[in-house]
């Protein structure tokens, strides 16, 4: 199911070349011979011995489908459909006067190349609508129209004003033990990621241990008078089991969607509506039960605050206990950024006309959670939540997130490889430190590549000045951890392995100017065709990479003082600006006047 055009193209294309191959060696055939062929074949009477085996040896009738509107079938028809309406039109060029003609090396590399093109082009249109899965989710989607999309209107400004409001008067009434104890949790919260994922939040450079291994399932789960033995596992992780009834509404439908350092995420059908929904199962531990009480306050005020559900945040839809186990219960989506990067692209980066859809929604989403003075603090492609029809994104996972007066000095908050660089010069951080993440985020998912992939926080900072150069000398000195990686002179101490002794050294960098161009990675994933192409498509195309390039330049500048807030990200081009439509003719090549 490669949504986003490169799952299959290639099978795809040699399965089209050996087919060609093929044709050459029979003789040529007429058109009405060829079409009959087709009809005989689409016209053959299913038989017993076509039909699958089941139990006993026995024949079951298929379950004739429930028939659809034509209307609903046109709403609902795949994009496959579309592509495969594109591959009958290829066939039918090889037809010329009734006989199939032999076609050259050249007719087959061109008509590849215009096939692709079709494909793209139909893959980019689908990004923007659903398709029928055959699963019935809830449809909790309603995305904010175009003009809505950076606008701060009055009735905006003032509900946001209303909510800073009361929230600055419950921090007023909070007492310094409670803030002190929320203070521990986040401690404690952050400790356990950093025990359980490894390198990601700490500054181990050993190869990261593989994640809780997975639940015996064989067995089954008692149904009565049974231990919490049968039903957790040794470190507290629920072990669900396919069909079971959880807490006499969900039945269970996928018992293994996902698993954190809290929690694992089941699937499970509503039966009250019979609409999927995702479970995230807590596992038993006192502090684990705070740390899930805390998300789940943060993830009420955010739903709270957006009762028509455009904002683009996760929805929680409702919470239980279940065998001790505290239950979250969300709306479902199909899964996230990281996965449908490496299973629809193959990690070569997604369409940018899919992309700018997502960049608009994910800004919304953030400008939504910094209103509400709270800080995500774990934005990463893994947390972006993408539906089943691939058009909407959604940011998820609050187990990490904080409001501003929680907000404690550490090194070594966010995955690593999204870190700001305020956080690892030990500063203090903010919003803002979400906007950073994001932006190395969007510009994965489009070039396919990491873009701050640092073994360690010293290596991090590394990363940062080849692409963005040296930090500001105010802002070095003003972080607690400065003398780590700088020296006095505040030449960078790059402390890198010994090739021989593989022992660790340090290296005095005075150059820590900008070596990488951030405009180059994305025009390099653009292609050089494209670039010299005087085809209108071809030159919007660009234009649009470029702005995209300098959105990330923005979002991801060193100094957070500088970096723009979502709201401000809003009004960039590349989001505010409409894509033109195509017209397919190429650009004049003489001036234009200004």
């Amino acid at each position: 199911m490669p949504e986003f055009g490169y799952g299959d193209r290639q099978g795809r294309e040699r399965s089209s070349s050996r087919s060609r191959d093929e044709g050459r060696k029979h003789k040529k055939r007429s058109k009405a011979e060829k079409k009959a062929e087709k009809e005989g074949k689409r016209k053959r009477p299913r038989t017993e011995a076509d039909a699958p085996e089941r139990g006993g040896g026995e024949l079951t009738a298929p379950v004739p489908a429930e028939p659809r509107a034509p209307n609903d079938q046109a709403k609902f028809s795949s994009w496959r459909e579309e592509v495969e309406k594109t591959d009958a039109l290829d066939d039918d060029d090889d037809v010329d006067g009734g006989i199939v003609a032999v076609e050259t090396d050249e007719d087959v590399e061109r008509k590849l190349k215009e096939s692709r093109a079709r494909r793209e082009a139909l893959i980019a249109k689908w990004v923007n609508r659903g398709e029928d899965g055959g699963i019935q989710f809830e449809n909790t989607n309603t995305p904010l129209q175009d003009e809505e999309a950076g606008s701060d209107n009055e009735e905006v400004t003032a509900f946001f004003a209303a909510k800073q409001k009361e929230l600055q008067n419950a921090k007023d009434a909070m007492d310094d033990d409670a803030i002190a104890e929320r203070k521990r949790i986040n401690r404690f919260i952050l400790e356990a990621r950093g025990e359980k994922d490894g390198d990601m939040f700490t500054e181990n450079t050993e190869a990261q241990e593989a994640l809780q291994k997975k639940a015996d399932n064989s067995a089954a789960i008692s149904q009565t008078g049974a231990s919490g033995d049968d039903w957790n596992d040794a470190e507290g992780y629920y072990k669900a089991k396919i069909g079971e009834l959880m807490g006499g509404r969900y039945r269970v439908t996928d018992d293994k969607c996902g698993q954190g350092t809290f929690s694992n995420v089941i699937k499970a059908e509503d039966q009250q509506n019979k609409m999927q929904v995702a479970i995230k199962v807590m596992r038993c531990n006192d502090m684990m039960r705070k740390a899930a009480e805390k998300e789940i306050e943060l993830l009420e005020r955010l739903r709270d605050s957006d009762k028509e559900n455009k904002r683009n945040v996760i929805r929680l839809l409702r919470t239980f206990v279940y065998r001790g186990h505290l239950c979250l219960v969300f709306e479902c989506m199909w899964d996230n950024l990281r996965v449908a990067l490496k299973k629809y692209t193959k990690d070569k980066g997604m369409s940018l006309k899919a992309v700018r859809a997502y960049t608009r929604q994910l800004l919304i989403a953030l400008q939504h959670i910094h209103r509400l003075q709270i800080i995500h603090a774990d934005i990463k492609p893994d947390n972006i939540l993408i539906s089943a029809g691939h058009n909407i994104v959604k940011i998820c996972d609050l187990g990490s997130a904080m409001e501003l007066t929680e907000v404690e000095v550490t090194p070594y908050l966010v995955s690593r490889f999204y870190r700001a660089p305020e956080i690892v010069l030990g500063m203090k951080y903010g919003p803002s430190s979400d906007t950073f993440a994001m932006g190395g985020s969007l510009c994965e998912l489009f070039t396919g590549k990491i873009l701050f992939p640092g073994k360690s926080n010293n290596d991090m900072l590394r990363h940062f000045m080849e692409w963005k150069g040296k930090p500001p000398h105010k802002m070095i000195k003003s972080g607690t951890t400065w003398k780590q990686h700088f020296d006095e002179n505040l030449d960078f101490k790059y402390l890198d392995y010994d090739a021989v002794t593989r022992k660790k050294k340090t290296r005095i960098v005075s150059d820590c100017s900008a070596k990488k161009s951030i405009l180059d990675a994305v025009m390099q994933r653009v292609g050089t065709e494209k670039q010299k192409s005087e085809d209108r498509e071809d030159q919007v195309y660009v234009k649009k990479a470029k702005q995209f390039a300098d959105l990330i330049n923005q979002m991801t500048m060193l100094d957070p003082e500088k970096r723009p807030s979502p709201t401000d990200l809003l009004k960039h081009p590349f989001v505010a600006e409409a894509w033109p439509a195509a017209k397919g003719t190429p650009a004049s090549k003489g001036p234009t006047k200004a």
